[in-house]
């Protein structure tokens, strides 16, 4: 976890804050807890966010930091990943205890693909000199039939991760259990056939053939709402996406890295996402009741 807060730096930072602490995932700690700090950085005094990597550091993280008792409570977001939306309307009752909440969608990279912002970047970035844009990318429904196209070539990876994890709660208590990584690019679907691999794993715990179904099922579920932007942001990794979206989106010059395009695209956005506002607020409430209560 290098690059990281330890626990024990992260309990000294928040004995001398205020407010509240949220946690949040990230494959490096310059990514989730960037794009928060630079969407809620006018909340500086009511929230901090601080990156583990990964949900279970998060949860772990939230729940030892509240276990020592640190005067500025703390609170996790996690990624949705594959999560019910039946569990996630649990958390906005006010019978709701957990200390840890999940985004609407299903990672944060998923609000990092508006069209508008993306044609934004396009024009104001990179075809500025050039003062216009190559074509195909060049509306804002051509910016969005692209990433609506960057999904549907997910919608295998989607499904694949899907069975992994429902085959790893089956069957993981088995001996003869060996876990399977997530696919984690679109580019792999070049040279892995998802089914084939999932059941050539799960032939070695006896569930082959039900790894063949619930790869079947899943997939027929996502490609029932491939034209539905809002659901393919639910179950589909916005990660994929955003990814695919580095790799074709036309520079007039040199193509920026991942982080930099990222940081370009928050330029063009500011204002953070309607669902990541009502979820900062939401959990600032339920400190207030804390406290009060």
């Amino acid at each position: 976890m290098s690059g990281y807060k330890s626990l024990d730096e992260l309990e000294i930072v928040l004995r001398s804050g205020a407010g509240i602490a949220i946690i949040c995932e990230g494959e490096d700690y310059r990514e989730d807890e960037f794009f928060y700090k630079e969407w809620f950085g006018d909340l500086g005094r009511m929230v901090t966010f601080h990156a583990q990597d990964g949900w279970k550091y998060v949860q772990d993280a939230v729940k030892e930091l509240r276990r020592r008792g640190t005067p500025v409570p703390v609170y996790g977001i996690l990624d949705r990943d594959f999560t019910p939306d039946e569990e996630l309307a649990r958390q906005s009752e006010p019978s709701f205890d957990g200390t840890c909440y999940r985004l609407s969608r299903y990672d944060l990279e998923s609000y990092l693909l508006d069209p508008e912002g993306w044609l934004s970047v396009l024009r104001r970035v990179l075809w500025r000199r050039e003062g216009r844009v190559a074509e195909g990318w060049d509306t804002v429904d051509a910016v969005a039939d692209r990433i609506r196209g960057f999904y549907r070539e997910a919608l295998p990876i989607g499904a694949h991760n899907w069975t992994v994890r429902r085959l790893a709660d089956a069957h993981g208590a088995q001996p003869s259990f060996v876990g399977r990584s997530y696919l984690t690019a679109v580019q792999a679907l070049a040279a892995v056939n998802a089914e084939d691999a999932l059941a050539t794993w799960a032939s070695a715990f006896g569930a082959q053939d039900t790894a063949r179904e619930v790869f079947r099922e899943r997939l027929a579920f996502l490609r029932a709402r491939e034209d539905d932007l809002d659901e393919l942001r639910k179950h589909v990794s916005g990660k994929l996406v955003f990814q695919e979206l580095h790799r074709t989106i036309p520079c007039a010059r040199k193509r920026p890295d991942r982080m930099d395009l990222a940081e370009r695209y928050l330029d063009q956005c500011r204002e953070p996402p309607a669902e990541l506002a009502a979820l900062i607020r939401l959990i600032l409430s339920r400190a207030e009741r804390e406290r009060s209560g």
